[in-house]
C-alpha cells in the first residue's frame, strides 16, 4: 500500500507541475502586456492635442486628449494601422485618421464595401467601411490596375459612416501631408 501512495503522489506532483507550466505558458502567450515602445525622441516633438469631432469614434472620443509625435516620420517608416495627424490639401485644419491602405496595395470595392489586398477593411469594432458611388470614383480615379498610387495612403476614421471626413471624401494623402503619429 505505501508503494501505491508513492505512485499516486508522484502522479499528483507531475499533474500539478503540468498545470503550473501550462498556466505560465498561457499567461505569457495571451495576457502579458507588451513592453512600451522605446522611442528615439531626437527626430520628433511631443505635443498634446484634443480630439474634435466623432470621426474617430469609438477608438477616440470627442474631447479626448492624445499625444502626437510630430515629424515622427522624418526618421520612421509609415506602417499600416498607424494613427496619423495630417492635413488634406483641400481642407483647413489638421485631421486624425488611421492608415488603412499603403502605396501599391490593391484597392477594390465589393457590394459597396472597401477591400484592401482582398480583405475587407474593418474598424476597431470589426465593422466594414461602406462607400457610395461618388466616393468610389474619388478613390478610383488615380488608380492604375486598382493599386493605390506609389505615394498614396488611404486614411479612414474609425467611424464607418458614409459622412466621415476621410479618404472617401478627399482621396488619398501623401507623406508630405502627414504631420506625425498619434499615440493611443
Amino acid at each position: 500500500m505505501p508503494e501505491q501512495n508513492k505512485v499516486t503522489n508522484k502522479k499528483l506532483l507531475l499533474l500539478l507541475l503540468a498545470i503550473i507550466g501550462v498556466s505560465a505558458l498561457l499567461y505569457f502567450a495571451f495576457f502579458k502586456q507588451e513592453e512600451p515602445e522605446s522611442l528615439n525622441t531626437d527626430c520628433f516633438i511631443t505635443k498634446q492635442r484634443t480630439i474634435k469631432g466623432i470621426s474617430m469614434s469609438p477608438l477616440f472620443e470627442n474631447g479626448e486628449e492624445v499625444t502626437t509625435y510630430e515629424n515622427y516620420y522624418d526618421c520612421n517608416e509609415i506602417q499600416r494601422g498607424d494613427i496619423v495627424i495630417f492635413n488634406f490639401k483641400t481642407r483647413d485644419g489638421d485631421f486624425l485618421k488611421k492608415i488603412r491602405g499603403m502605396p501599391n496595395d490593391l484597392l477594390e470595392f465589393e457590394e459597396g464595401f472597401i477591400k484592401i489586398n482582398g480583405e475587407y477593411v474593418l474598424n476597431s469594432e470589426g465593422r466594414k467601411y461602406k462607400t457610395n458611388s461618388t466616393q468610389q470614383k474619388i478613390l478610383s480615379i488615380p488608380l492604375v490596375n486598382n493599386c493605390i498610387p506609389r505615394n498614396g495612403y488611404l486614411v479612414l476614421g474609425d467611424n464607418v459612416s458614409l459622412n466621415t471626413e476621410d479618404s472617401r471624401q478627399y482621396g488619398f494623402i501623401n507623406k508630405s501631408q502627414i504631420i506625425g503619429k498619434v499615440k493611443k
